[in-house]
């Protein structure tokens, strides 16, 4: 995953093309604040100590403005216990900050990225899940670490892009499931706000994990969507079925609001299934996608009123006038699940005694 030619694959522009127009975003980030990078290099590590400078964020992706803080990530050679605390540099109107970490403990994030790369999409997204209670550094420093780039224009740890772009395209599609099947239970529930909400989450999710297959990997949300009319405008789609699932995004991105008109009979639940099924399949997900409303292993049903039963789970409770429906449902069925049964799960799950698990199972399995 991490040799030249697989990153070759992954990218829409050749690496050196991604590079260079990394440098030129810095360089300019850099020189527009009035500022110079080598002393800028010098000034913080006189203040933090030796060692391998990164800067990270909005500037590395051409997306800083005026307004932005440098975000650097220092990497020393020994070793570092404890959580983390960024170093806050406040000089000549700048805000600078520089987070540590020690070579030894990235060496190992960047092989247990490696390794979840190879996993199937479940394992893959549990790895991803739990891993802040795992590892420093953190999910978003690792990835800041991966783009990060010197001062000097060096991008030292690019090779581990194919593996995080995997990592995160795979997250982000699982997300978007989780999102798609709130959706369908909430336009089944009757829901004419609720649903829209869930439906902008559906397509960011699918935004960044379309990105993320092709190259361009950025944890903060907020950034989401230009990036992604930077790339609908670059055109520089990866094959044709990329094409049709980033004009599908954008087809549904520009009439969602017409789903919030009063007394609209839009529907929504079965073109966002189609679309979360496309854009799986474009970026190589050949597993069978379930979902399922799964209650909590100490949640119970108790006798309320006649036709509804109050479901709890520790501290947690909420109404239901049926039982929850637990049984897997495929993908493209979400949007005939029946009212009764969407009422009660949507309850459940925003209550907090019950999950949506997403499942996946090998089309070769008997």
């Amino acid at each position: 995953m991490d040799s030249d030619d697989a990153l070759a694959r992954l990218l829409t522009v050749p690496l050196r093309d991604l590079v260079d127009t990394r440098r030129r975003s810095v360089t300019d980030f850099v020189s527009r604040r009035g500022l110079e990078t080598g002393s800028l290099q010098d000034f913080l590590l006189g203040r933090v100590g030796d060692g391998e400078l990164l800067l990270t964020s909005s500037p590395v992706h051409g997306l800083a403005n005026e307004t932005s803080d440098f975000d650097f990530i220092r990497v020393q050679e020994s070793a570092i216990d404890g959580p983390r605390i960024a170093t806050k540099i406040f000089d000549r109107g700048h805000h600078l900050e520089v987070v540590s970490f020690a070579r030894g403990e990235l060496k190992r994030n960047l092989d247990e990225l490696t390794a979840l790369a190879t996993l199937p999409p479940g394992d893959l997204v549990d790895g991803f899940r739990s891993w802040d209670r795992r590892f420093e550094p953190r999910r978003k420093q690792t990835e800041r670490i991966v783009n990060g780039i010197t001062l000097d224009g060096r991008v030292p740890y690019l090779a581990s892009l194919p593996a995080l772009a995997l990592v995160w395209s795979r997250a982000a599609l699982h997300a978007a499931v989780e999102q798609v099947a709130h959706l369908c239970l909430a336009e089944a529930a009757g829901e004419s706000r609720g649903r829209v909400g869930y439906a902008y989450n559906v397509l960011l999710h699918l935004m960044d994990s379309v990105l993320s297959l092709h190259g361009d990997v950025y944890t903060t949300r907020k950034w989401y969507l230009l990036r992604w009319a930077r790339l609908v405008r670059s055109g520089a789609w990866h094959d044709d079925a990329y094409r049709a699932a980033g004009e599908a995004v954008e087809r549904l991105r520009v009439s969602l609001s017409a789903a919030l008109t009063a007394g609209s009979s839009v529907r929504l639940a079965e073109d966002y299934t189609a679309l979360v099924a496309a854009v799986a399949a474009a970026t190589g997900v050949t597993q069978d996608v379930t979902v399922r409303t799964a209650l909590g292993a100490s949640a119970s049903y108790r006798g309320f009123l006649p036709g509804a039963e109050l479901l709890a789970d520790g501290d947690a409770g909420v109404l239901v006038t049926s039982r929850v429906d637990e049984a897997p449902v495929a993908l493209a069925a979400l949007p005939g699940v029946d009212p009764n049964s969407a009422t009660s799960a949507l309850r459940a799950v925003r209550a907090g005694v019950a999950t949506t698990t997403v499942e996946y199972r090998d089309r070769s399995a008997a």
